[in-house]
């Protein structure tokens, strides 16, 4: 996903270890108002 964006012209980093990793360094997060929330499909 991150090439294609990238291919596209977007300026994307791949994180090692996630949001995970991205919290733990401290870095800052931002919430994403409830009505741009979306549910996607779980796949089991």
């Amino acid at each position: 996903m991150a090439r294609q964006l990238q291919e596209l012209g977007w300026k994307v980093f791949v994180i090692a270890g996630g949001l995970t990793a991205w919290r733990k360094a401290g870095h800052a997060l931002e919430r994403v108002p409830h009505d741009d929330l979306v549910k996607l499909p779980t796949f089991s």
